[in-house]
């Protein structure tokens, strides 16, 4: 069976059957896909059953927050003392706490569900991260961009297919449990022991070092996320009723940003080894400008598709990037709880998109909501020159 050998802090490290571990990680992060890319098209769905009104939906869908926020903070440093038990403990309890959703009736039964679906999500958010963190310091090489272009790639995939079954007729419980099961099957394949790295528990009470680079590099990620999140909401209803595309024509935004997402890791990945990551991360502004700036002058839907494909390419290896240099400037045996604090930064910005660029909207109109989001991918561009240059690692053989 191939090995990887890898010396990390003077100790050498093995990782048998590394292929069967990537393919494992990649299976997982497509299941999340799958997972949260049908939810957006069950949500008619889901409101039907349980009666609930818009102003109702939108309370009970703050579970997801409320429960993903304090799970990101208390899982980061058991995810450092689980190890290798963590991926599969934590895909475990996010496919249980799935199937609740195809039984609420009531919209408070709903709300309470999606507090559990978001605390296991957000920490299987953080053990998937720490598990691609664990597998570049065995393998001595970048695996960030390949693992996150699975997420996008299942979220478009996922809500044609569930806009399929919808259009058939398919009963929601069953639909809710396929997308359980989804998850679940990817378990067996996270059960591949990675190398644990010297130091154990011991050195994993110690604390976090470089807790100022830790937090530019989650207000970096905070910054992508404030972008990215707003063009999935906003895309298809700029498109709509501002440039009067048609329905069909309104609804490929997401999808067309989702694809360039997908295919801009691809190309990040092929890179990674070639571009430091602060430049990584000034690309992705710069392009998210340029984007951007497209779209807000666009006259034609067509033109502003290009736009978002665009900014797409671009930002696709921002969060990766971000992740990547947080296992490249932390303590291997804190890795955990460092990724964790980034995270739960950097989704701070995924939260505040929604209301901020509404209320910018609301004020001076959509064009000016991509305005606002074009000058944060600027000051994205000019902040990454303030991370050290830290030098890609060459890929192992």
């Amino acid at each position: 069976m191939r090995q990887t050998a890898r010396k990390e802090d003077g100790v050498t490290t093995k990782l048998s059957n590394p292929r069967g571990a990537i393919a494992g990680v990649l299976l997982a992060y497509g299941a999340w896909g799958i997972f949260w890319g049908a939810w957006g098209a069950l949500l008619p769905a889901v409101k039907g059953a349980t009666g609930a009104s818009e102003r109702e939906l939108g309370l009970s869908l703050l579970g997801v927050a409320t429960g993903a926020l304090p799970a990101m903070l208390l899982f980061g440093p058991w995810v450092d003392r689980l190890r290798n038990r963590a991926l599969p403990m934590t895909l475990a309890a996010f496919a249980v706490s799935v199937v609740p959703l195809g039984l609420v009736t009531s919209p408070w039964a709903l709300g309470i569900a999606l507090i559990f679906v978001g605390a296991t999500s957000g920490a299987l958010d953080i053990a998937l991260n720490a598990r691609v963190a664990a597998l570049e310091a065995a393998m001595g090489r970048k695996l960030f961009n390949m693992a996150h272009a699975a997420f996008p790639l299942a979220v478009v995939l996922a809500s044609t297919g569930a806009g399929l079954g919808r259009q058939l007729q398919l009963p929601l419980p069953l639909l809710i449990c396929v997308l359980a099961l989804c998850v679940f099957l990817t378990v067996p394949a996270n059960l591949t022991q990675l190398p644990v790295p010297a130091g154990g528990e011991e050195a994993a009470r110690g604390g976090l070092r470089g807790v100022p680079l830790l937090l530019t590099l989650g207000l970096l990620g905070a910054a992508v996320h404030l972008v990215e999140n707003a063009v999935e909401q906003w895309s298809a209803l700029y498109l709509e009723t501002v440039l009067g595309a048609p329905p069909v024509l309104g609804g490929t935004g997401p999808a067309v940003y989702m694809g360039s997402l997908f295919l801009g890791r691809l190309v990040a990945q092929r890179l990674a080894t070639r571009i430091d990551g602060r430049t990584q991360l000034a690309l992705a502004g710069a392009s998210a400008t340029a984007g951007l700036v497209v779209v807000l002058s666009a006259a034609h839907p067509i033109v502003a598709l290009l736009g978002f494909a665009v900014a797409g390419l671009g930002m696709a290896g921002g969060i990766p990037t971000v992740f990547s240099m947080t296992t490249e400037v932390t303590d291997p045996s804190v890795r955990g709880a460092a990724i964790a604090r980034v995270t739960l930064l950097a989704y701070f910005g995924y939260l505040a998109s929604p209301p901020l660029c509404g209320a910018i909207a609301q004020a001076w109109g959509l064009r000016t909501t991509w305005g606002m989001l074009a000058a944060a991918g600027g000051v994205l561009a000019l902040a990454a020159f303030a991370l050290p240059r830290l030098q890609p690692r060459a890929v192992a053989s």
